[in-house]
């Protein structure tokens, strides 16, 4: 081989041997190894859940940032299922009605099957009222020296109402323990209690007697009787809504009367359709022209139950008119399964009642669906509202369940509702017409008498709806000397049944 040639060849071995070298010396870096995947805890799934279907269904989805497709970098910085829910509802408008709170006041959690959803309170309200007793009790005085719990709801269906007590019953026993009178001072402004311990110490213990899972219970009545019942705690008792019905005949102004706790479901001609029409049918027979329509411890219920109570009160002055529409996010007004739910309503004139006036007794406890037939039927009757306070509850809005993983029923709020008119600006609640009305437990509800007159709050209604019926009819007629509520002598409220849809 010549010496040129060879040299050559050599030159470009050594030169391919220094490029292997330097690709040997100097590798490209290889890309990192994707982390494996944590496995995340039930209780983390949990957390992440209630953020997705809180994005996927809130009303304010679009004040909620948007970590669907990775949750846990949102939901990991909570301890709890109730902590998630709390911060995003902070997410939410403010509203100068609540004192600078958020207007998602509302969205709810509990947990099933023993699940603890946090130590946080999810929200004050409560949407299960049928278990327990049945039994909702403030203090009263006849004498203006002693006050004793004083029964002024018993709910319809449950062991209490069953067993035959009612408003206006005075709680001088439980469980055989007497000891339930507290000292009171009373001027022409009211009455207090002179020892706060004492009225505490008294409180607990009742508190804790009706979250017993029995109850010996001995009341005095009114008239001087003595009852006393054993009690079994119910566990979600079937609750009769209609309390109380009732005409008052009056010459050419027949005035009806209708008592509702709540609005559970109506359908399929079930016990509470049947017992609303008879009641309907009645007010019909009788040609009432105006109706007396009892909300005072009213939280609500189901949004087609009130629409159908609504369609009956309305009647041939309301029918083939709107009732009501619906405000919903854009997730669910394009997602045809659930937009479905939230249909514009007429009124298709489920009476022929011609009404000239709707009056409703309401309280700070009247709220959700019970709103909602104040607010539907306005644009279409002449409505007065009475309040024993100075204002409603105050909820325009309204849910339906998403159950988390068998392990939490979740109800954030989805939708807002509108009457005709398009308004539903009620988030501090109705003003009355006529305000600060006693709500005077001392005497049942519905019940008038031409001689003894009636509680207050019907009175009032009596009067303006009838004014001859109640002529002869005066409070002073009826012994109320000494019968005093106190203004902080509530024990238990009825909680709030909510606006609730079915998917």
């Amino acid at each position: 081989m010549p010496i040129k040639q060879a040299g050559r060849l050599a030159a470009l071995a050594l030169t391919g041997l220094f490029v292997l070298s330097c690709k040997k010396d100097d590798p490209k870096p290889e890309p990192e190894p994707e982390p494996e995947p944590t496995e995340r805890t039930e209780a983390q799934l949990i957390k992440d859940d209630i953020y997705k279907y809180y994005k996927l269904y809130s009303l304010w989805e679009t004040a909620i940032p948007d970590f669907s497709r990775n949750p846990e970098q949102y939901t990991d910085q909570y301890s709890s299922a109730d902590a998630v829910l709390a911060a995003l509802k902070k997410l939410t408008p403010v509203h100068a009605a609540y004192s600078g709170g958020v207007l998602d006041r509302f969205s709810y959690m509990e947990g099933l099957n023993g699940y603890n959803t946090g130590t946080a309170a999810s929200s004050s309200l409560k949407m299960d009222n049928n278990d327990g007793y049945g039994i909702y009790v403030q203090l009263g005085t006849d004498d203006e020296k002693t006050a004793y719990p004083i029964i002024y709801f018993v709910e319809g269906g449950s062991p209490a109402q069953k067993a035959g007590f009612k408003r206006s019953d005075y709680i001088t026993a439980v469980n055989g323990d007497t000891d339930y009178g507290v000292a009171v001072t009373c001027t022409t402004t009211g009455c207090s209690i002179n020892d706060a311990t004492a009225r505490d110490k008294m409180l607990n213990k009742l508190n804790d007697a009706l979250d017993a899972g029995t109850l010996k219970l001995q009341v005095r009545r009114q008239d001087g009787t003595t009852l006393t019942k054993d009690l079994i705690y119910g566990n979600g008792y079937t609750i009769d809504p209609l309390y109380k019905d009732s005409v008052y005949l009056s010459t050419g102004n027949n005035v009806g009367y209708l008592a509702l706790s709540s609005f559970e479901e109506i359908e399929n001609n079930n016990i509470n359709q049947q017992k609303i029409d008879a009641a309907f049918t009645k007010f019909q027979e009788k040609d009432i022209k105006s109706l007396i329509v009892d909300l005072r411890y009213n939280g609500g219920g189901y949004v087609d139950a009130s629409a159908y109570i609504a369609d009956k009160i309305g009647g041939a002055a309301a029918n083939g008119k709107m009732m009501l529409t619906y405000q919903v996010n854009d997730y669910i007004k394009n997602t045809p399964s659930l937009n479905r739910m939230f249909q514009d309503t007429k009124f298709t004139g489920k009476s022929n009642l011609n009404l000239s006036k709707v009056y409703f007794l309401v309280s700070d406890r009247t709220a959700s669906a019970a709103e909602m037939l104040i607010n539907v039927l306005k644009p279409h009757i002449p409505v007065q509202v009475i309040a024993s306070g100075t204002r409603t509850y105050g909820k325009p809005v309204g849910f339906f369940e998403q159950v988390v993983r068998d392990k939490v029923s979740f109800w954030p709020v989805s939708f807002l509702l509108k009457n005709s008119a398009g308004s539903s600006d009620y988030w501090d609640g109705f003003v009355p017409d006529k305000s600060n009305i006693s709500d005077y437990v001392f005497l049942d509800v519905g019940v008038f008498d031409k001689n003894d007159g009636a509680e207050d709050m019907l009175e009032v209604a009596l009067k303006d709806a009838a004014p001859g019926l109640t002529a002869k009819a005066s409070s002073s007629l009826i012994n109320r000397k000494g019968h005093r509520s106190l203004r902080d002598g509530i024990i238990n409220a009825r909680p709030d049944r909510g606006m609730l849809k079915k998917q």
